[in-house]
């Protein structure tokens, strides 16, 4: 068996970040990056443990140089920095299963922590043929162009229910219970490290009930952003082939997913 964990550092226990601030700029973020690596260690060792001979560690933040990288398991090898020409590099057919660290819900859900879609200050909201979508579901669909499941997920409250929306037979560890942006009810670190070894023990032992999660092709995208500069800059110089169809909403079809780059 052979697994890809994409590692986010919004969703990790006792992670708030600072009012008015991206997650990099706060005072939370050095602990955010070491909270993250020993959750995704947590999920590293379970996989090892449940019998994978190959276990890949992507850092999906940011410009994805955020892991302590001397704290994983020298087992695993590490997707790292910025550049990529699609979600989850490197994944085919051949992998059994995604696993998600410390993801976060959507941009615009209520009193969820850090929420957004990929980007805080560029994205109001994104649609997938007519439906609201985040990264969870995003990038779960890139996964599924290879019949590749999602199988766990570790996020405060908002973003496992969102999770369990789109791909109900996932094995979910909630960190925190999101009582605003940048404020929660956060379990201790180590119960949710203890949590998440255990949960993705179980979510190996039930793999032949995952499934993988498709958009039906061609998948019909629409993007609208915070300020109509931004969706002319986006035109201009990020997303050729894209069409406006408002003010701050621009779309496409993608032939699949392949095709998405945040």
């Amino acid at each position: 068996m052979k697994f890809i964990i994409s590692v986010d550092c919004e969703g990790p226990a006792c992670v708030v970040g600072t009012s008015g601030k991206a997650l990099s700029a706060s005072r939370d973020y050095a602990f955010a990056c070491r909270e993250a690596t020993l959750e995704a260690n947590a999920a590293a060792r379970a996989l090892f443990d449940s019998g994978a001979e190959e276990v890949w560690v992507w850092d999906s933040h940011g410009q994805g140089l955020n892991l302590c990288i001397d704290q994983l398991d020298k087992r695993c090898r590490l997707i790292l920095g910025k550049g990529f020409t699609r979600r989850f590099p490197g994944l085919d057919n051949r992998f059994s299963g995604v696993i998600m660290i410390g993801y976060h819900a959507m941009e615009g859900t209520k009193n969820a922590i850090l929420a957004h879609t990929y980007s805080s200050d560029a994205y109001k909201s994104i649609r997938a043929n007519g439906k609201t979508v985040g990264e969870i579901a995003l990038d779960g669909a890139v996964a599924g162009e290879f019949d590749v499941p999602v199988i766990f997920i570790s996020s405060d409250d908002k973003g496992c229910r969102e999770a369990l929306t789109f791909m109900p037979w996932i094995k979910t560890v909630i960190t925190k219970q999101g009582m605003g942006r940048n404020c929660a009810l956060s379990k201790h670190p180590h119960m949710v490290q203890e949590e998440i070894y255990s949960g993705i023990c179980r979510a190996v032992k039930d793999i032949q009930q995952m499934k993988p999660l498709k958009f039906q092709p061609p998948v019909h995208l629409e993007i609208d952003f915070k300020a109509v500069l931004q969706t002319v800059k986006a035109l201009l110089y990020r997303r050729r082939g894209w069409r406006p169809i408002g003010p701050k909403t621009i779309a496409k079809e993608l032939g699949s997913m392949l095709e998405w780059n945040c």
